[in-house]
């Protein structure tokens, strides 16, 4: 008797424990299956990432940025082309993805297609344990305006945007300094502790003082208020003090008579801060609204903190105020743009007013398929300015691009306008060129420069210059983006 009750315990001990197996693995195989594979040291997992074939990541051209080989059945990503490296980022199994990269990282890698229901794809990986392939994207991107942008730096710090209109497709983007990801494994404990940051893109995620780059939208306040453009004013080219900061023209100018047209040609604080006594703190809070200062779009159709590598600050709310009025409205107070916010508002000026909003994605390929999809990113305009107010402004900017401070930006025979500002942050100086050239009477390009540690205003227009005169090139011969 005393051996049965024994053997009864043992068996509901063995019963107890098949169960607990039985649940366990019941759980393992349905619930939690996802939970081992999501795990950073699953081998399989690890196994399974290094065999993914991404996308390749093209230009609007087709020429290839980034593609995947394979190394005895081990992917190794390779980026082709140094001008892009800012903008493309990276992938790496160690540290994760960057850059657009990281922003298409669900096509590229293909799990945007597994997630929607691709069966057939999803059985052949499964089933067949075939690698997953991404999808290859094509971008607005052009390799050849990248090019002109990175010589025309020339080893320079700071931000370049080349936009199109009507567009908005992003032609040119470069962050400098930059690094090669194709070395980021070996390099990356050096490229993080550098102190030029070359992992912060500044063309999306700094927000720089504008300074006296800001005169071009103080000008549309003078134009909605006709106020006079060819009036002189005395003393027009003299410093004006703003608390400890000394504020001056773009180049040193005789103290003589300016009117605000010139004033604007060359930079001057004096004649704005007149201006902008008498817009008041009403007229300019309307002019910045007016401008969605602080309520400018990102990047369409990608993820723009991964872009960037953790997004821009957020924009200050901007709040005009009469003890901030003149720091605010001088481009010297609480706010500040991206260079692709800044590319948006001249897109809107030398587009009669309407603001494109910019895109860098043009095109998806599936795996398998000789088929481009065209990226759905279309959106609406944004309105910043009157057609009349926009036009004063394409004809203000045109001037001081041909007898102005931006005189560097011109080219011959080409239809350009700009506009040069120096902006203090701190103990640095920013150098900005803003500008656009017009290709057709529908098509036109714009470009947004930022040097930082800088004074050279000349430089600044310069690389202006020589990105608007190769964006017209590439929209005078370019292919339709499929």
């Amino acid at each position: 008797m005393r051996f049965g009750r024994e053997i009864n315990r043992l068996l509901i001990g063995l019963l107890f424990g098949f169960a607990l197996i039985a649940a366990a693995a019941a759980y393992w195989a349905i619930t939690g299956a996802e939970t081992i594979l999501q795990r950073a040291d699953n081998p399989r997992r690890v196994l399974a990432e290094a065999a993914i074939r991404r996308g390749t990541i093209q230009d609007r051209d087709g020429t290839i940025l980034a593609e995947s080989v394979s190394d005895n059945g081990v992917m190794t990503r390779r980026y082709l082309h140094p001008e892009a490296y800012s903008v493309i980022g990276y992938y790496s199994q160690r540290h994760g993805t960057g850059g657009i990269e990281a922003a298409f990282d669900a096509i590229l890698s293909g799990s945007e297609r597994a997630a929607s229901g691709d069966l057939r794809r999803r059985l052949e990986e499964e089933v067949l344990h075939l690698p997953r392939r991404g999808s290859d994207i094509r971008l607005t991107l052009e390799l050849d305006v990248q090019r002109a942008l990175v010589d025309a730096f020339a080893g320079a710090h700071g931000a370049a945007i080349v936009m199109s209109v009507p567009d908005g497709g992003v032609l040119g983007m470069i962050s400098q300094p930059d690094f090669d990801p194709n070395l980021l494994d070996a390099h990356w404990d050096d490229l993080r502790a550098d102190p030029g940051r070359p992992f912060f893109n500044r063309a999306l995620q700094a927000r720089y003082q504008p300074g006296s780059a800001a005169q071009t939208m103080l000008m549309a306040g003078a134009l909605l208020t006709r106020q006079p453009l060819d009036t002189p004013i005395e003393n027009a080219a003299a410093p004006f003090q703003l608390g400890d900061l000394t504020l001056s023209c773009a180049f040193a100018l005789p103290d003589l008579e300016l009117t605000l047209r010139d004033a604007y040609a060359f930079a001057c604080p004096s004649p704005f801060a007149d201006l902008v006594i008498q817009l008041d703190v009403s007229g300019v809070q309307g002019l910045f609204d007016t401008f969605r200062i602080g309520a400018l779009p990102s990047l369409i159709g990608a993820d723009t903190a991964a872009v960037s590598g953790g997004g821009a600050a957020p924009a200050p709310q901007m709040i005009v105020t009469a003890d901030n009025l003149l720091a605010e409205a001088l481009g010297q107070g609480s706010w500040g743009l991206t260079s692709l916010e800044m590319a948006t508002i001249a897109a809107g000026i030398v587009n009669d007013g309407n603001a494109p909003q910019p895109t860098i994605l043009a095109a998806i390929r599936h795996p398998d398929s000789q088929t481009w999809i065209t990226a759905d990113t279309a959106r609406p305009t944004l309105a910043i300015a009157t057609i009349s107010t926009a036009r004063g402004l394409q004809d203000l900017m045109r001037s001081a691009a041909a007898f102005g401070a931006a005189g560097n930006a011109a080219r011959s025979f080409l239809d350009i306008g700009g506009h040069v500002g120096l902006a203090y942050t701190g103990e640095q100086t920013l150098a900005w060129f803003v500008g656009f050239v017009t290709v057709d009477i529908r098509r036109a390009a714009v470009v947004v420069i930022v040097l930082e540690d800088s004074r050279d205003l000349g430089l600044a227009a310069d690389i202006g210059g020589t990105a608007l005169a190769q964006a017209w090139e590439t929209l005078q011969s370019s292919a339709a983006i499929p």
